[in-house]
């Protein structure tokens, strides 16, 4: 799953959907250099927030040295200006930030940080080059203001870095198998282009001499006595680090919250250091307090600000709500939740005394989130992290808080009243962790209360007071109350919750578009928006899959789209060429998808062994293919996926199979089950006994990732994590086994299913998703029961309520992080729509769940 950083790039451009940063509303604040005409003899190329000039007649080498000029907003026009004019006097080909408000955004505070503080991109052709444009760039923007980029070495004075690496677009898988940047080594083989937050030098290159006192430069500078030594890192942001460290002499521990420069700007304009004083000023009013950490001092090192406080002993509330919930575990007797409602009353109790003493102060906290909340050993409650603590009535310091637990506060509204919304939305989000989806609809905030006051037997005066904004609930015909009328009748209506999703699916639509149809997970860009889990292929395989209409537009969209996927990187079943290839024919373009999985079948083979992306999904898809009716049309396509099926099994059995690596853990997806379902398809048809043994082989490897939890469930242990899901989890094996058990009997898998369907219908599960939500749970512990849905089955649906928003004629779906809404199989509406199907349809239209989620 994508990082926090990565999610956050892809919800600056849309408050609705995922989308790419390219699509950012700047026209407004866009810089005349991306406006005007291009140079005569020059030429234009764009990228994401990136406008780019290269002369017409050079061509950019694969790597070298290339300049990086950082700059702060109110400066970039001019060094702009100074910079461009160089290139272009020099020759040399050079790229920026677009607009002032892309500026902003990458230098923000959750952007990443190995690209934070780069608004200017040059690529000199050669060492002389290079040397002559940081003589130029150098006298030109001496004294201009800039970012530290952590990836490069500074050069002088002026905010020009310098960093060696790959110009062009260059790709080599890393020592753990994932496919990254490369850079060319003096051999010849690709080599990863590690993009980071340490100045590196690749180990056969020489410096350049003229680099060299800049090297000394910047080790000198960070040698000055600091009477500090970090212990360990808590926490990195483009703001910077917050560290535990000791004095060197008195052993004394304390806490490091460091501030860069012109780094972590937020929606004011205000970077990390500036808050950094503001937390300074504010502790320093409030000293005195137990519930605040004691502040020390302030110190700058080198160029980064530093806030020394006193470490507060205890855990977030984050990792006690991660530890404590008794909702995942299957702890549901009324003295377990009692007790954790207990914990959750004496922690906001703690918190709102804590904030009104805060208050007392004359002071706003305005950053109530759980990361931000520690619980002391006694119990006692502490706030961390003043950066917005400022005077009550403050109406320019922009509020902070976690999505969902933000106030809906205008201007008129006082700090004090945006802390008690943020009390009662912590209170409920202890309750119901899920907040993120009240962003979407207030209302959501209501639903979760509505039942975890019902499921935890809460009377009406338990919590915090319901803040003013919300305190007269929903008004009649709502969106919720379309949900409700939707999902919490004696039955859920399926035919009413089919028609929304579809509405909700074919609202997002954009046939206009090149990068993607439908919109999905953020994921899905990689891929061109065309694959099987995040792009259109899943979304039009759903779509079909349940009768509903599927528009020869977008059918003529996903076979164009996936002929423009780059030859050498096909992908796999579900995120490349074979996974569409079988949607094209199962939609009537069975020639199209033949040329698809060619194409795929043409380039290297994948290293990965699972169905999701590697060689068990691309032999699926040429043993579907091989197969028109009854019998095989395509030999090869059938000997092809025996020799994968062949291969696999000598991995399980531990051989060394050509660059084939083993899954790391368990699940239909990403785990042994696709070799072994592989396996048994081609059992089906050929009925070797071999392929059975095979099966058998590759699922007592994935039982052996199971793991009994104390409520009963089976679970895939992944480290701390214990798995129930589709595409790593025990709901995957389970569902695999029960298709081999109709085969063979094994005691070890049979003992399996109960445990696993139990676990598939625990009350709370985070993502309504199919790979990795509450939808493929329900669709499998309805398939291992076997029955009619029964009363669990129907409960975890009717729970998809706090998930599902209704707008209009349509249902929208939240997908990964609930930041956004998706419609793809992977993570949004298809998924549901098509797990969903598989629980209420007809009889005689209800299709096998393994088949469906395999693209049968």
């Amino acid at each position: 799953m994508p990082g926090i950083q990565e999610t956050q790039l892809y919800c600056l451009a849309d408050r609705r959907y995922y989308e790419t940063p390219a699509r950012l509303p700047d026209e407004d604040t866009r810089y005349p250099l991306d406006r005007a005409e291009p140079p005569v003899g020059w030429r234009r190329g764009t990228g994401g927030l990136w406008t780019a000039l290269h002369p017409a007649s050079a061509q950019l080498p694969e790597q070298g040295w290339k300049i990086h000029v950082s700059t702060v907003p109110e400066e970039a026009e001019l060094t702009l200006a100074d910079t461009a004019r160089i290139c272009l006097e020099q020759g040399v080909a050079f790229k920026f930030l677009r607009s002032t408000r892309a500026l902003r955004l990458m230098s923000a505070k959750y952007m990443n940080r190995s690209g934070a503080g780069k608004f200017i991109t040059l690529y000199p052709e050669d060492e002389p080059a290079l040397l002559k444009l940081l003589d130029a760039l150098g006298e030109a923007l001496d004294g201009r203001s800039g970012p530290y980029i952590l990836s490069d070495l500074r050069i002088g004075n002026a905010p020009v870095h310098v960093r060696y690496g790959a110009f062009v677009e260059l790709w080599c898988r890393d020592a753990d198998g994932e496919r990254v940047r490369a850079m060319r080594h003096p051999s010849g083989a690709l080599v990863p282009d590690t993009r980071g937050v340490v100045f590196r030098i690749p180990e056969w290159l020489t410096v350049p001499e003229p680099l060299r006192p800049h090297l000394a430069a910047r080790a000198a500078a960070r040698d000055d006595g600091f009477p500090y030594v970090v212990t360990k890192a808590l926490q990195f942001s483009n703001a910077g680090g917050i560290y535990l460290a000791e004095h060197r002499t008195t052993k004394q521990q304390v806490v490091l919250r460091e501030a860069r420069p012109h780094c972590g700007l937020d929606p004011a304009g205000d970077d990390a250091v500036t808050r950094l004083h503001r937390e300074h000023r504010a502790l320093t009013r409030l000293a005195g307090l137990d519930c605040v950490p004691e502040v020390y001092d302030v110190r700058t090192v080198w160029e980064h600000h530093f806030l020394i406080e006193e470490y507060i002993e205890g855990t977030t509330l984050f990792d006690e709500i991660v530890e404590r919930f008794p909702l995942v575990r299957g702890e549901r007797t009324p003295a377990e939740l009692d007790a954790y409602c207990d914990w959750a009353r004496s922690v906001t109790d703690g918190l709102a005394q804590a904030l009104d003493r805060i208050h007392a102060r004359g002071l706003r906290f305005a950053d109530v989130h759980p990361a931000n909340v520690i619980i002391r050993p006694d119990g006692r409650v502490a706030l961390i992290d003043f950066e917005y603590a400022t005077d009550l009535d403050d109406q320019d310091t922009p509020l902070a808080g976690a999505p969902g637990l933000q106030a809906p506060l205008g201007p008129d509204r006082s700090g004090a009243e945006a802390d008690a919304y943020a009390l009662w939305a912590i209170w409920l989000h202890i309750l119901m962790p899920l907040m993120e989806v009240a962003d979407h609809d207030r209302g959501k905030a209501l639903t979760l209360e509505r039942w975890a006051r019902d499921r935890y037997r809460l009377g009406p005066d338990a919590g915090p007071p319901r803040p003013a904004v919300l305190a007269h609930g929903l008004p009649a015909g709502s969106g919720e109350a379309t949900v409700d009328a939707l999902l919490r009748g004696p039955a859920p209506d399926w035919p009413g919750i089919r028609e929304r999703l579809v509405a909700g699916i074919r609202a997002g639509a954009a046939p206009d578009r090149t990068d993607r149809l439908y919109p999905g997970d953020l994921t899905g860009f990689a891929t061109g928006g065309v694959c099987a889990a995040h792009g259109a292929a899943g979304v039009l395989y759903a779509l079909d899959r349940v009768g509903a209409p599927v528009p020869d537009e977008h059918i003529d969209w996903l076979a164009r789209t996936a002929l423009r996927r780059a030859p050498d990187t096909p992908g796999g079943l579900f995120d490349g060429l074979p996974g569409i290839a079988l949607v094209l024919a199962r939609l009537g373009r069975r020639e199209e998808g033949r040329e698809l999985l060619d194409r795929a079948l043409r380039a290297p083979a994948s290293a990965s062994a699972d169905l999701l992306t590697g060689r068990a999904g691309t032999a699926l898809a040429a043993l579907r293919l091989a197969y028109d009716g009854d019998g095989p049309t395509d030999r090869e396509l059938l000997d092809r996926a025996l020799r994968t099926a062949w291969e696999l099994d000598s991995l399980v059995r531990g051989e060394d199979v050509d660059g084939l690596t083993a899954p790391h853990s368990a699940g239909l997806l990403t785990g042994l089950c696709g070799a072994a379902f592989l396996q048994l398809e081609l059992y089906g048809r050929t009925g070797e006994d071999w392929l059975l043994d095979a099966a058998g082989a590759a699922l007592a490897r994935e039982a052996g990732h199971c793991v009994t939890m104390p409520g009963g469930s089976v679970q895939v242990k992944d480290g701390k994590r214990h798995l129930l899901y589709l595409d790593q989890g025990s709901g995957g094996v389970a569902l695999v086994a029960q298709r081999y058990l109709a085969h063979r009997e094994d005691p070890v898998l049979a003992a399996l299913l109960p445990g696993v369907g139990q676990g598939c219908v625990l009350e709370f599960i985070r993502e309504p998703g199919l790979f990795r939500g509450r939808s493929g749970l329900v669709a499998t512990a309805h398939q291992l029961s076997g029955t009619s849905p029964g009363p669990e089955v129907l409960d975890s649906v009717r729970n998809l309520s706090w998930h599902l928003v209704a707008e209009q004629d349509r249902l929208l779906v939240p997908g990964a992080r609930l930041r956004r809404f998706s419609a793809d199989l992977a993570t949004g509406a298809a998924g549901v729509l098509l797990a969903l199907h598989t629980v209420f349809a007809a009889p005689d239209e209800r299709p096998d769940l393994l088949d469906v989620l395999t693209l049968g």
